[in-house]
């Protein structure tokens, strides 16, 4: 129990408070306001949002029979749709922030407060905060196997199955999510490029990462493979997405503190 409470705690600290603790160091080192890195969340609710009531509509469709699917059929359709429209949709909600926003945003430190915001966004969203309840829930019913915990039996083998997890899963995950959060910024630094060189292949190519990343990682993990091999599998496309930010001059900092300062509110 304790390595394994360990362990999860490290993964918390990773999936919350290092998304966080890269919007404190980026507003204190590069001046990047806090609304910058909120866009990027905001542009991360609004595509969960529009990709969430598509698929809730698919699944109407086929519940009232217009749409004659099955189980397995509707879950794949739902599957390569959610990892299509996040990516096609990622990219132009950027765009669309960076374009139409009443300030100037087609800059390198914009891109990373963006970037942090929305991968930060969703690695608290989709694992942070459930993992931090289901940690309160395990610590609370530490005494779940003693008769006088008053539990019923499916609590108790919840508990059982939770706390017999192996102390690497979570920290594979939080592997997974920090090349999640690389993922990201490398997309959003590429929707950038579109705005200094005005070059529509940024966008097909910003689009195309995300598609890449969770196109490998979801859609293997979903079709069954070992956990362990789509953990590698994502720790190699952060190796890629941080070779392609370094061809892409975003670790210059001369060029970086070179760009205009977004000013504060």
């Amino acid at each position: 129990m304790v390595w394994l409470g360990f362990a999860i705690t490290i993964a918390i600290l990773v999936t919350i408070g290092f998304p966080i603790g890269m919007g404190f160091w980026l507003n204190k080192k590069f001046h990047i306001p806090w609304r910058v890195l909120s866009y990027g969340v905001m542009g991360y609710l609004i595509m969960q949002s529009v990709v969430s009531l598509i698929l809730s509509g698919i699944s109407a469709l086929v519940a009232n029979g217009t749409l004659a699917l099955s189980e397995t059929g509707l879950t794949t359709l739902q599957l390569v749709l959610n990892i299509a429209l996040a990516a096609v949709l990622g990219v132009v909600i950027r765009w669309a922030i960076v374009k139409f926003f009443p300030e100037k945003l087609e800059t390198l430190e914009a891109a990373f407060g963006i970037g942090v915001g929305y991968g930060g966004a969703e690695s608290v969203m989709l694992v942070g905060l459930p993992l931090l309840v289901t940690f309160v829930t395990m610590l609370t019913h530490l005494d779940f196997q003693s008769a006088s915990a008053g539990l019923e039996a499916d609590m108790v083998s919840q508990l059982e199955a939770l706390w017999g997890v192996s102390p690497l899963v979570p920290l594979a995950g939080s592997l997974e999510r920090l090349a999640a959060l690389v993922m990201h910024l490398t997309v959003t630094v590429l929707v950038f490029r579109y705005f200094l060189l005005q070059k529509k292949v940024y966008l097909l190519a910003a689009a195309g990462v995300e598609l890449v990343f969770n196109g490998l990682v979801v859609g293997l993990s979903e079709a069954g493979l070992a956990y362990g091999w789509v953990i590698l599998i994502s720790v190699i496309l952060m190796g890629g997405n941080l070779f392609l930010l370094w061809k892409l001059n975003a670790f210059s900092l001369k060029e970086f503190e070179a760009q205009p300062k977004l000013p504060e509110k």
